[in-house]
């Protein structure tokens, strides 16, 4: 019986352990809601926005499979669907993504971005007004096809970059990350190819997560400016 009883209690964590919360944000005057996760350990490293575009359900795969695992080792993670009815929806999508996500006092925000759109990605981030993040993930990311000044948008980005393909990956992720190598030198940038591994990175995503975790602790957060100090009547007085 006891037996009986703690399978069904370690059945119940399980399940919601894997189970979604909601991250609610606002674009172009609607309401939407984000698949998230909160962090699970009591050390908080900062917060992921994990950007999937997929077909034949690969980038849903992936992308709850990381985000769980991720979760597991302190990250909280919300994940943006750029796989909508309107092509560019996610883009419009994307600055309340990552503010609402830094709200919940997340001083560290990586986005990772797994899909074909890598062009309007890169075309927000090179933009001064663009919402900032403290490091990028391009996941076997490419565009269709790929745009000529796709290297150059990527050499405007101001904080680091990790580029990753599988060993296996599609013959455009090969191509265009050797293309953008070839033309970026800023040592903020970095590629990596995971060995062995396919474009769903189905058998190495514990390898996937081990190193993106590494990574990713040790991007530099965000502190928020401390207010002036005067002095009122002798005494320090600080203005909010």
């Amino acid at each position: 019986m006891r037996l009986f009883i703690g399978i069904c209690l370690l059945v119940i964590l399980t399940i919601s352990e894997g189970k979604a919360e909601n991250l609610e944000i606002q674009a172009n005057g609607q309401k939407i809601s984000l698949a998230y996760w909160p962090a699970q350990t009591k050390k908080q490293y900062g917060g992921i926005l994990i950007v999937k575009e997929e077909p034949f359900g690969e980038g849903f795969t992936i992308s709850t499979n990381l985000a769980k695992r991720f979760a597991k080792l302190g990250w909280s993670v919300a994940i943006l669907d750029a796989q909508q009815k309107d092509r560019m929806a996610w883009i419009g999508q994307l600055p309340d993504a990552l503010s609402n996500l830094r709200q919940k006092t997340n001083k560290r925000i990586v986005l990772l971005y797994y899909g074909s759109q890598l062009q309007v990605l890169l075309g927000y981030f090179s933009k001064l007004q663009a919402k900032q993040v403290n490091g990028l993930i391009l996941l076997s990311a490419f565009s269709e096809p790929m745009a000529k000044d796709e290297p150059e948008l990527l050499k405007k980005i101001a904080f680091p970059v990790l580029d990753i393909m599988g060993q296996f990956d599609y013959t455009p992720v090969l191509n265009q990350i050797a293309a953008r190598r070839k033309t970026n030198q800023n040592p903020q940038y970095r590629v990596i190819q995971l060995p062995g591994a396919t474009h769903d990175y189905l058998y190495n995503r514990r390898m996937l997560v081990a190193y993106l975790h590494g990574w990713m602790k040790h991007l530099r957060r965000t502190e928020r400016a401390k207010p002036p100090v005067t002095l009122m009547n002798g005494f320090p007085t600080r203005h909010s």
